[in-house]
């Protein structure tokens, strides 16, 4: 039963003060020795997730004085444990004892280094880049188009289960332990399917909410099985009718901040079914047994949580601030161009309410620990992967402990999910140091990829498009390219022809629509989810596109060897 709000309040404010005194007092040198001889032996992760909340944070934030330490330790516990693996053999890793070894014996890698022994993992087979079979594949678009599989061994699970702990209690020590009263996650259905071997793959964030301690998973607002259940309109519905039906809501947890505008729409619209529904103790869509016996709590008839929610739906006043007066914390990525969707949803929450960074990270890798709320940035986690940075600006590789404040720098992890010295494709920053650990945050990919919601949409595949419209418009094709407007939220196609359309507008249209058969998440984005807006055209002037393949000839002899990128983060002149 939950406790009235006046007691709430008053043991919140006794816990935060405890909580506080508690992780900032420091592990003594003695203790961290004693850490670090059990981290020599085995993987540090291990040692973090054996550790209670209190000196796992305290553990933690005393590494961060010891980032070099640290992440040879780390290094050194990757290469020990994938010694009898192919790719272990392949490379000597028996012969590898330092940092300086590894990277004089191992290249930096990409995907496409992987790809066989991946494909060869989802059927089944062991031990191959790490010890035993993979355990889950996270799916994610690759640069081509197709999707990409990444296969997370045990001990990456184990890893990321205890950089997920580490963020969920920093967050709650940064904001208020108020936040944990009734959280509403944001999140995609794990085991979407399952590979050739029997093994599960799907959605990166599903696969983080199944990961959850169960002890966190309490203070959700709603049963993660309606997220396995149901799909589109009904799912959207019923997670809003289930917790609407409760009135101490308390913080949001998700990755895009757009989402929340979303549920607050489908609310809207269908708030006099959610009204009823909640009064009655039904739901509009059916829902199986085992998720009733779940939500019995939200599913009781509630007369009067009907009749307040009633009052503000007739005098206008029907989103979160009002229905959901105790919000305390609304987490999701404020960098990157989702970030401006923060922006977007302030008028729709509390004014007092705590914006936190949800953390950095892709299928590869969790990559970052946020530690101050209103920021990107966050601590790099230095005791779940290795880290090696390449400077935007050309120069030798660095290691963490080795960058520089205000740097932007191109990321190679290496992780026990068995990438090594893996591109990730990804520009990040450095915003200050949390001990000599940089805080960095994501900027954009660092290849030819549109990217403005997580869409993905390579170059290459908005050529195809805008081509494909030139052409069948008989226009004479010269070249194109493509500004992701983050301000807009929409792509501007900027296309020299030889001849201009007849109907401006229906070959802007149709332009949009090529976008969408060449890539699913466009599509999704503009259509199912609108995020995207459409795509705008702008004709470029005659000449335009040799002069830009000269500009970007930089010594190539022909202009035939020239790539010129078709995704571009700054408006092309003329």
């Amino acid at each position: 039963m939950r406790i009235s709000d006046k007691t709430f309040k008053m043991r919140t404010k006794a816990a935060d003060k405890a909580l506080k005194s508690v992780v900032n007092r420091p592990i003594s040198n003695r203790k961290l020795k004693e850490y670090e001889e059990q981290m020599r032996i085995r993987a540090p992760h291990e040692v973090l997730n054996e550790c209670n909340i209190i000196e796992c944070i305290q553990l933690q934030r005393k590494m961060y004085s010891h980032c070099r330490t640290a992440q040879k330790l780390v290094l050194a516990s990757i290469i020990r444990s994938a010694r009898n693996t192919e790719f272990g053999r392949k490379y000597n890793f028996h012969k590898i004892h330092s940092v300086s070894d590894y990277r004089r014996m191992v290249p930096v890698t990409g995907f496409e280094d992987y790809k066989e022994g991946f494909e060869r993992l989802m059927k089944g087979e062991a031990d191959y880049s790490f010890p035993g079979k993979a355990v889950f594949f996270h799916q994610t678009s690759g640069s081509t188009g197709a999707f990409k599989y990444i296969p997370e061994s045990a001990m990456e699970k184990e890893a990321r289960k205890a950089l997920t702990k580490i963020r969920y209690i920093e967050m709650v020590i940064n904001t208020s332990t108020a936040g944990l009263r009734r959280v509403f996650p944001f999140f995609n259905a794990a085991d979407a399917q399952m590979t050739e071997g029997g093994i599960p793959a799907g959605a990166a964030s599903g696969r983080t909410v199944n990961s959850t301690s169960k002890l966190l998973k309490r203070f959700f607002a709603y049963s993660p099985l309606v997220v396995e259940e149901l799909t589109d309109e009904a799912l959207y519905y019923t997670i809003m009718r289930l917790t609407m039906a409760h009135s101490d809501l308390s913080a949001f947890l998700g990755n895009n901040a757009h989402m929340l505008t979303i549920f607050v729409d489908c609310a809207k619209e269908n708030a006099e079914d959610i009204i009823k529904d909640i009064r009655y103790g039904t739901n509009k869509y059916q829902l199986s047994k085992e998720l009733q016996e779940e939500e019995r709590e939200a599913l009781r008839p509630n007369p009067k949580r009907a009749d307040e929610l009633l009052e503000l739906y007739k005098s206008d006043r029907f989103i979160p601030r009002y229905y959901w007066k105790d919000i305390t914390v609304a987490s999701f990525w404020l960098g990157g161009s989702v970030g401006v969707f923060v922006d977007e949803i302030k008028p729709l929450l509390p004014e007092d309410t705590i914006y936190f960074d949800v953390g950095y990270g892709s299928s590869e890798a969790k990559i970052n620990i946020p530690l101050i709320p209103n920021t990107p940035a966050g601590a790099l986690s230095i005791a779940t992967s290795f880290f090696e940075f390449v400077p935007q600006s050309g120069g030798d590789t660095l290691l963490a402990h080795e960058l520089e404040d205000g740097e932007i720098y191109d990321v190679l992890i290496t992780t026990y999910g068995g990438l090594y010295r893996y591109r990730l494709k990804d520009y990040v920053k450095v915003d200050g140091f949390t001990g000599d650990t940089p805080n960095i945050y994501f900027v954009s990919k660092s290849t030819d990829v549109a990217n403005l919601v997580q869409e993905k949409a390579p170059g290459s595949a908005l050529l195809t498009a805008v081509r494909s419209v030139v052409e069948k418009d008989n226009l004479g094709f010269v070249g194109c390219q493509v500004y992701t407007d983050s301000k807009k939220l929409c792509y501007v196609v900027c296309v020299e022809t030889k001849r201009r359309p007849k109907d401006e507008a229906e070959f802007t249209k149709a332009i949009d629509e090529a976008i969408c058969r060449e890539n699913r998440l466009y599509s999704m984005f503009r259509y199912q989810v609108p995020q995207i807006n459409p795509c705008e055209v702008v004709f470029m002037k005659e000449g335009w596109w040799d002069r830009l393949v000269d500009k970007s000839r930089k010594g190539n002899s022909t202009a035939a060897q020239v790539k010129v990128p078709v995704v571009v983060l700054k408006m092309p002149e003329d």
